[in-house]
């Protein structure tokens, strides 16, 4: 993992740094704040999504998570997030958006669509992110921003240390909502019952 460029990035929430890591072909984009060095700094691995976070789609909360991280690491001064573009959970654009057109016309969730076109649920690898923290010299101990319990595990077989999570809360509609759920009921995301009705 190298870090080819680095500069830094005025936000409507603060002044971050942002760098751009690439090995092999594969790339991520870091934007963080604070002194990575000192532990417990709050970390978010972020997944590309075209169609919420450019294209204002009401769908999914992808930009809801997205700009609620990063004004929460501001608020903090300690944080990280990795962007990773890795749209539709790893499977590609084209991909995506044939299963969103599975839900459009059949009426069914994300979990049943990528089924139906043969994907596992969730096949997104996160090495090229933990080698960027790495790279950026990252403390061991973290606190983590997500509610995937699949980044936790990669995470920690990358040699961090979980010490806390960080929950993310923004309002949602309903359609979000029925997002959330089924990322709950079948993804086994870490939803407090609060959040979803």
């Amino acid at each position: 993992m190298a870090i080819i460029s680095t500069t830094e990035l005025m936000t409507d929430y603060g002044l971050f740094k942002v760098s751009y890591h690439q090995i092999k072909g594969d790339f991520c984009v870091s934007m963080y704040t604070g002194d990575l060095s000192k532990p417990n700094c709050v970390v978010r691995l972020h997944s590309s999504c075209l169609f919420s976070e450019a294209l204002h789609s009401i769908d999914c909360d992808c930009n809801l998570q997205l700009s609620t991280a990063i004004s929460t690491i501001a608020q903090l001064e300690h944080g990280v997030i990795i962007y990773l573009y890795q749209e539709g959970r790893g499977m590609g654009l084209a991909n995506k958006i044939k299963a969103m057109e599975l839900e459009r016309i059949q009426e069914i969730d994300t979990a049943e669509a990528f089924s139906q076109l043969h994907f596992d649920l969730d096949p997104r690898n996160y090495t090229a992110a933990i080698k960027a923290l790495h790279e950026l010299k990252l403390n061991k101990k973290i606190k983590l921003m997500t509610n995937n319990p699949r980044k936790r595990k990669q995470l920690e077989r990358g040699g961090f240390i979980v010490t806390g999570r960080v929950i993310l809360k923004y309002p949602v509609n309903s359609v979000i909502n029925k997002y959330l759920k089924s990322k709950k009921d079948k993804l086994g995301h870490e939803i407090d019952e609060d959040f979803i009705k």
